[in-house]
Order: structure tokens, then C-alpha cells, then sequence
């Protein structure tokens, strides 16, 4: 009776086991991922792909952003634009890492802004007139430079003797389920 419980246990937990058999390759592609990322331009949007919107700042705030799962708190600024053209006000994100006078600065002004649409309205240039405030050059830089430094992190040959050790973890688990698996079903039946 003490074996097949014992059976019953291991057959449960190595049932899991599919998990790190899916979770090894995921790391792998995660790390592959971000090193295409960090390569060529791959980081940032083209000035060309960018959506222009001009119009009055009419608030700015700061904004936290707390995940529950993995404790992680994400900065950055929002400015709300009233568009020339009429219609809704825009709500454009701004990197934390710019400075708040200057954010501030943008209340009641008028702006043109390079907006990646499909990065939550990301600000990558604001100017007044012909001034760039915040120019594309520098959000260019720093999407690469935090591209290169995920791809850093995530490319370490630690990473992939983790990822390799899961995968071969998991596929021992899987084939050691069907082995308990078999092995109940017979006990199972050699007890009926």
C-alpha cells in the first residue's frame, strides 16, 4: 500500500513535468529573440513608420505602472495632446529617463510629435516650432542600448546550460511519468 502511494505522489509531480520540457525551449527563444533584437535596427521604430501629432499639451503626469505577478514597477511620463485637426486627445508616452522640467515645460505649448502607435504611443521626438525638445536620435540610442543590454542578460551561456538543464529535466520527468504510469496500471490490475 506504501508503494503506490508513493507511486501515486511521483506520478503526480512528474505529470508537471512537460512544463520545464516547454519552459528550456522557451528560454532558448527568449534569448535568441532579444540578441535579433539588439542586432542591426530591430530596436527602435524607423522615423518613417512613425505617426506625426501635432497639437496642445494640455496636461502632463507621471505614471506607475505596478505588476502584481512579477513586482515590477514601470515609470514613465504621459502627455495628453489636443490634435489641430480636432478629435480625441492623444495620450503619448514619454521615457522616464527624460528630465520632469522638461516635461513639465511641454504644459499648454504647442507640439509635434513622432509617435510609435504600435509600441503604446511612444514619443520618440517632440519639438516646439523647428526646436527638438526630445530629438530621435536620442530615444533611437536608448532603445538600443536597452536592447543590447536584455540581449546581454538573456544570451549568457549560464542562461542556455539553465535552459538545456530544464529541457533535459523535463524530458526525464515526462518519460519517467509514463514509466509510473505503466507501472501503477499493472499493479492495478494484478491486485483485481
Amino acid at each position: 500500500i506504501a508503494m503506490g502511494f508513493i507511486r501515486k505522489i511521483l506520478i503526480f509531480i512528474t505529470g508537471y513535468a512537460w512544463l520545464l520540457l516547454l519552459l528550456g525551449p522557451g528560454l532558448i527563444a527568449m534569448s535568441v529573440y532579444s540578441g535579433w533584437k539588439a542586432e542591426g535596427d530591430h530596436a527602435y521604430a524607423a522615423r518613417e513608420k512613425l505617426t506625426t501629432v501635432t497639437g496642445k499639451v494640455v496636461e502632463a503626469s507621471e505614471v506607475t505602472v505596478k505588476r502584481r505577478r512579477s513586482s515590477s514597477t514601470k515609470h514613465y511620463y504621459q502627455i495628453n495632446v489636443q490634435p489641430d485637426a480636432g478629435g480625441d486627445v492623444q495620450k503619448l508616452r514619454i521615457d522616464y529617463s527624460t528630465p520632469k522640467v522638461l516635461v513639465s515645460a511641454l504644459i499648454d505649448e504647442k507640439v509635434t510629435a513622432l509617435v510609435d502607435k504600435s509600441d503604446s504611443d511612444l514619443v520618440y521626438e517632440v519639438s516646439m516650432g523647428d526646436k527638438p525638445l526630445i530629438p530621435y536620435e536620442t530615444t533611437k540610442q536608448r532603445l538600443v542600448a536597452d536592447a543590447a543590454s536584455s540581449a546581454k542578460s538573456l544570451s549568457g551561456a549560464g542562461m542556455w546550460i539553465f535552459a538545456i538543464f530544464l529541457t533535459l529535466i523535463g524530458a526525464a520527468g515526462v518519460w519517467s511519468n509514463r514509466k509510473l504510469r505503466a507501472a501503477d496500471e499493472e499493479a492495478q490490475a494484478a491486485a483485481a
